[in-house]
């Protein structure tokens, strides 16, 4: 689907940048082994501050389920840049002197395939205590109509946040709760139906998720408790499945002479229940509770730190009714040491962990999953990585490293095959949603990034990586790129005028084929590739005035019919225009 969410947009522009002063004066201030913090009186909340969001929908695609870690800023609001690789900082720019800071934002944005894109960011103070209260509403759809597409493939996602808080000189907190509400369609079906004359009117496509979240958090500059993290979402989707996941998450540390003490606990509870698949007329259930410890002491003098940890987890699973008890044990070293001070830093480390596999994680990430999965935790067992980075000259900075890691029961998505003899089909079981496959997978990584700032008029970043990956029991790793390349330039033409352009090249991918077995004889076959693919995206924008920019957005504008997953085809080229205006009450 042709980008299918590749919609344009310029973002929730989260104004959190207000001015170099002031941001020194709110801002934890970090050194190579401790954090002094200096908060003061005169704190005014802004929209990233309230609801912790580092993308700015300006030129933010963030249904593309491949999330950036990239990230990029223009007219003083980060960026994250499409299909940029999920490490690292390809080039960061800082505040924008041509632009005033509003605490508040409205943006509307319509373009072709019938995409709607609009937001609403609200964040006021309450009273002279440094409390605030705000709302964050944000709005994608698409009517769809790529070419060739038999099923309907529009798309649509709605949120609705609203948050509170309070920052002092001792201690902040937060709360937000809100609700999030989507729709999409299983239109990837398989090539062979389309020389069968298959009738689609039979299948019914569409598939609805529905969420409530809320979540606090209180952080203290001072004392033995760092911080707390409590979180909870109820996920459901059209076909009665349903789950709910509870996060509580307590850190501490003690600050010694050159020495900190750092204990981190977490409990992480999730119950799923699946649709009835319609096969064995049985609904799935999974639960987990993992229950994780992680004491680590880190010894620091100003050119040099060095943390020295480990982890513990229990988990405590339930496999379809059948308990799944494990304890898992991991490092977590890390050090860096200034080899050329200001100039050169190395950097290494042994970490690991478990990552909890959520029905609502997966659905946000590939949204044509089936509603009936197999649900494992992923252990990382090792992750060993090192590293160097630093300045080339004044203006290039650099970071390259490599890695190489090992998880179990690594969760990989694969097409569920067509059943011709499976009566009373639902939408999703005509060979066009996504199941899991699990495998021990090895992954060696190797990342590097150049980012050049000329100043207030250009910022360009440059990227890549590589990966091998051998899996214990299957041939490959399922939808995972090989390789990963981008490009991104930043160009403030004059005070009212700028451009932002970015390429991506993704590496190609394989989807899982099964051996065949008929009348004892069992046929091998490959698995098959899914092609690579180089996506161009650009936006151009005008500020009439310090509060309006109006911008114009192409994506994929080399109208590329690549698949973004196996048989779902990315949108053509899009163009999307819009306003964005800026206010405080």
């Amino acid at each position: 689907m042709k980008k299918y969410l590749y919609s344009i947009t310029i973002v929730a522009a989260l104004f959190a940048q207000q001015t170099n002063a002031q941001e020194d004066k709110n801002k934890k201030k970090d050194t190579v082994g401790t954090e002094v913090v200096n908060v003061t009186s005169d704190y005014q909340a802004t929209l990233n501050d309230a609801f912790k969001i580092n993308d700015n929908p300006l030129v933010d695609d963030e249904e593309t389920n491949q999330k950036k870690a990239v990230k990029y800023t223009i007219f003083s609001v980060p960026v994250a840049s499409t299909f940029a690789p999920a490490k690292g900082e390809a080039a960061k720019v800082d505040n924008d002197s041509l632009a005033n800071f509003y605490r508040n934002y409205a943006l509307f944005g319509y373009g072709n395939y019938n995409t709607i894109r609009g937001e609403l960011g609200i964040v006021e103070q309450i009273g002279s205590n440094n409390m605030y209260v705000g709302g964050l509403l944000k709005h994608i759809s698409s009517g769809g109509g790529i070419s060739d597409v038999k099923l309907d493939d529009a798309y649509s996602k709605s949120n609705l946040d609203f948050t509170f808080g309070q920052r002092n000189e001792n201690n902040q907190w937060n709360a937000q709760f809100g609700a999030m509400t989507s729709k999409y369609n299983w239109y990837g079906t398989p090539e062979d139906f389309y020389v069968s004359n298959f009738n689609f009117d039979l299948v019914d496509p569409l598939q609805k998720y529905n969420d409530v979240h809320v979540s606090a958090g209180y952080e203290s500059y001072i004392g033995a408790l760092e911080k707390v993290d409590i979180s909870y979402k109820n996920f459901w989707d059209d076909y009665s499945s349903k789950e709910s996941r509870f996060i509580f998450a307590p850190k501490f540390n003690i600050e010694l002479p050159n020495q900190t003490v750092h204990v981190n606990f977490e409990a992480d509870y999730l119950n799923t229940q699946f649709a009835n698949n319609g096969i064995d007329n049985v609904q799935d259930k999974y639960s987990y509770l993992n229950l994780s410890v992680n004491p680590s002491i880190k010894f620091f003098d100003s050119n040099y730190s060095l943390e020295l940890g480990a982890g513990l987890t229990y988990i405590m699973g339930k496999d379809k009714g059948v308990e799944d008890n494990s304890v898992f044990i991991y490092p977590q070293v890390k050090g860096n040491v200034d080899l050329v001070p200001g100039i050169v830093q190395a950097y290494a480390g042994a970490v690991g962990g478990v990552t909890q596999n959520s029905y609502a994680d997966l659905a946000e990430e590939n949204p044509f999953i089936a509603p009936t999965l197999e649900l494992r935790p992923t252990k990382t067992l090792f992750d060993l990585y090192a590293g160097l980075k630093g300045k080339l000259y004044h203006n290039m900075s650099y970071n390259i490293r490599a890695s190489y890691k090992t998880q179990d029961d690594k969760a990989m998505f694969t097409i569920n095959p067509y059943d011709i003899s499976l009566e009373n089909k639902q939408g999703y079981q005509y060979g066009n949603s996504f199941g899991l496959l699990y495998d021990k997978v090895n992954t060696l990584n190797f990342f590097g990034e150049l980012r050049f700032d000329f100043g207030e008029t250009v910022k360009l970043g440059l990227s890549g990586e590589y990966n091998n990956y051998s899996g214990e029991i299957y041939k490959n790793a399922y939808h995972l790129p090989q390789g990963k390349l981008s490009a991104n330039i930043l160009y403030n033409i004059n005070k009212q005028w700028f451009a932002d352009v970015n390429v991506a090249y993704v590496g190609q991918r394989f989807e899982y084929v099964a051996d065949k077995v008929v009348n004892g004889v069992t046929t091998v076959f490959d698995d098959k590739e899914i092609g690579d693919y180089t996506d161009l995206n650009a936006t151009v924008g005008f500020r009439p005035t310090a509060q309006w920019t109006v911008f114009l957005k192409g994506n994929n504008l080399l109208n590329k019919n690549y698949y973004r997953f196996n048989q779902y085809q990315v949108q053509g080229i899009q163009v999307l225009g819009g306003a964005m205006y800026k206010f405080d009450f």
